[in-house]
């Protein structure tokens, strides 16, 4: 059997977001007969104890191997090999969101493959005084928790009640109308889920001003067609966020300007 070739190439990024301590390496592999399949990831330099702790985090998270600094040997279980002829992931690729010397924001952009395939993002934010990943719970006050949940709970229901109204007022064609009922159904069934009651499947990141949450689409994946409206996003200034969080929530987010 011929060998697919591939490339690896590591890149130190110059980054625009501020930072002293810590520096972007990019380690980047591409296969010359695929193109479209490239693994793009971030290894975080800096602080050894903060930073292996970080890179870890996400290899094991992505790939589910232990590498340590063995960093060329990252993306050896995002291909398929005789034990599994199906790529776990396809391609990846990443954005910063925030990189200074307290905060570490992450977005990584892929493609996982089981029964099936899809697009997916998923982020990562990690305090850069320990190393350790940031949970959601850990950064709300009491209070501030429940105000939040409620207020995207709102924004999700207005959202989708908003599209209802809509699909009811479009004129299409008696075949096409089925359709149409059915994604009616579909978002009707989808409030029935509201309203949040916890923070555990909101994916979020940081970015300098701002703070992005995101919640998953309505739809499963035999059911896409029928979901227009797809992810919802719920963003938030940081300025108006600090109403909803504790003390150490506030420090993470006012020292990430």
């Amino acid at each position: 059997m011929q060998k697919i070739p591939f490339i690896l190439a590591i890149t130190i990024l110059f980054m625009n977001c501020k930072s002293e301590d810590f520096t972007i390496t990019n380690v980047k592999e591409s296969n010359l007969r695929f193109p479209k399949a490239t693994f793009e990831l971030p290894i975080l330099n800096g602080k050894k104890n903060i930073t292996a702790s970080v890179n870890n985090q996400l290899i094991k998270s992505l790939f589910d191997i232990d590498v340590y600094s063995d960093y060329e040997k990252v993306f050896q279980n995002a291909r398929s090999n005789k034990e599994n002829r199906i790529f776990n992931l396809t391609f990846l690729n990443y954005e910063i969101n925030t990189l200074n010397d307290l905060l570490y924001s992450i977005t990584l952009y892929t493609e996982g493959c089981g029964a099936y395939c899809e697009e997916y993002e998923q982020s990562f934010n990690f305090n850069l005084e320990n190393g350790n990943k940031i949970n959601l719970d850990s950064i709300f006050s009491v209070m501030g928790k429940k105000k939040f949940l409620k207020e995207i709970s709102k924004q999700k229901s207005k959202k989708i009640n908003s599209y209802i109204s809509k699909l009811k007022q479009e004129q299409v064609l008696e075949n096409e109308q089925i359709t149409v009922n059915q994604s009616i159904q579909l978002y009707r069934n989808c409030l029935k889920s509201l309203p949040f009651t916890t923070l555990e499947y909101l994916d979020f990141k940081i970015k300098k001003d701002s703070i992005f949450f995101l919640s998953d689409r309505c739809s499963n994946h035999a059911m896409r067609a029928l979901d227009d409206l797809g992810d919802y996003t719920f963003s938030f200034h940081k300025s108006d966020f600090n109403i909803f969080l504790n003390k150490y929530g506030k420090k993470l987010l006012t020292k990430s300007y």
